[in-house]
């Protein structure tokens, strides 16, 4: 059997459009990541705008000013300042849309690294949907409770609302509120560039996948396309060991390929911003976030997720390649179901089409932990992330089970 993946594998490796494919995915992978950092800007008190390594460095460096424990005591004295600078005329000008809003001098010597902490803030005391802080502006802060219960009180309200004339079954809202209570308090404030940066990219790994579906579409239906299949499955291990050396190799590839991908994508992000962060809670990003992970540990989840994303794909391929004669029309399918996600918008947690958008590959290799999209199964609550997984590792095994199947029992021309 050793021989046999060996020699499949060496198939796979030596195939001239494979090495092009490999190469070319890899460049276009890294060029996409490093574009982060390229792009990253940055202003200092003084206005002047720093782009790239010298933003990252600035960003860093304002941050210290407001690192450390989120307190109530901290938060309060946030919003206070925020209310102090508002109040005073002299720091207000009217915007294109005529309302009044920050002078280009506070967001400078203010705003530009408390923005993101601002608006979290805001959507635990004021409205959870908003992306902006104006709500804080004229917040009373007498009436306000502790910060972390009032968070645990917007879950709970996200959780009570109706979508679309659907709502949380009572299963789904105590799953959802025992995870939020789980997350430890209070948070950690400090910069998260790397992690923060490389979730907003993670997604375009779905390229990887793509690359590596190309180069196995023509596993089975090469053969065909060729007609090697009349030697292969007339030899004596031609419908048994055969077929297992091939799916083996095949998935030798595809992980050994994929882990290339990845290294040199979360390589990429972490060698411009480092890894600073990686112990702090996800809640920094999205604030109402139910998971209790860092940003390390969700990567590691993620990265979970990709591959068995990758595996399920790679199954689905090897499947349509024993099914079908020619390896473009396996890449057109699979290419179909990789980027149906990108015409199709996702408009709540609810609905069989919604859920179904969550789990296909371009939305599914990714998890930013923020929606509280859950799946019941008789009295069983299962989130995204992890039917994802449970979704993936049932498709690839389904699917090799009717590729070896298939591929054994094509009859020879």
């Amino acid at each position: 059997m050793g021989t046999l993946v060996k020699f499949e594998l060496k198939k796979l490796f030596n195939k001239k459009m494979n090495i092009i494919v490999i190469i070319v995915c890899l460049f276009l992978i890294t060029l996409l990541f490093s574009m982060a950092g390229k792009d990253f800007l940055a202003t200092d008190k003084s206005g002047k705008s720093y782009k790239g390594k010298e933003a990252i460095s600035v960003r860093k460096e304002q941050m210290k000013e407001i690192s450390g424990t989120l307190t109530n005591e901290k938060i309060i004295k946030e919003i206070e300042k925020l209310q102090e600078l508002h109040n005073d005329p002299n720091n207000l000008i009217t915007n294109s849309d005529g309302e009044k809003d920050f002078s280009i001098e506070i967001y400078n010597e203010y705003l530009n690294n408390r923005l993101d902490l601002l608006t979290n803030i805001n959507r635990v005391y004021a409205n959870y949907n908003t992306s902006y802080i104006t709500e804080l502006f004229n917040l009373n802060l007498k009436e306000q409770k502790d910060f972390y219960e009032t968070r645990q009180q917007r879950i709970e309200e996200k959780l009570n609302q109706s979508y679309d004339g659907k709502k949380y079954t009572p299963q789904e809202k105590e799953y959802w509120l025992e995870k939020s209570n789980n997350t430890k308090t209070p948070f950690e404030y400090d910069s998260y560039y790397g992690y923060s940066n490389l979730y907003s990219t993670y997604e375009l790994l779905i390229f990887g996948v793509i690359a590596i579906c190309i180069c196995l579409a023509s596993v089975f239906a090469g053969e065909y396309q060729n007609g090697t299949d009349k030697i292969l499955l007339t030899t004596k291990y031609g419908k048994s060991k055969g077929v297992t050396a091939k799916i083996i190799a095949s998935y030798i590839f595809a992980t050994l390929v994929f882990t290339i991908y990845l290294i040199f994508a979360i390589g990429t992000i972490f060698l411009m911003f480092g890894t600073d962060g990686g112990n702090l809670p996800i809640q920094l990003s999205n604030i109402l976030s139910p998971y209790a992970l860092t940003f390390f540990q969700s990567l590691l989840y993620n990265i979970v997720i990709s591959y068995t994303v990758l595996f399920g794909m790679v199954g689905l391929t090897l499947f349509l390649s024993s099914k079908l004669k020619n390896p473009m029309t396996v890449l057109v399918i699979d290419i179909a179901i990789i980027m149906l996600p990108v015409f199709l918008s996702i408009k709540s947690a609810f609905g069989i089409l919604n859920k179904i958008l969550f789990l296909m590959p371009y939305n599914a290799i990714y998890s930013n932990f923020s929606q509280m999209v859950s799946y019941k199964l008789g009295n069983i609550v299962i989130d995204l992330p992890m039917m994802t997984i449970i979704t993936y590792i049932f498709m690839m095994v389904i699917a090799l089970i009717c590729a070896k199947k298939t591929y054994s029992k094509h009859q020879v021309e």
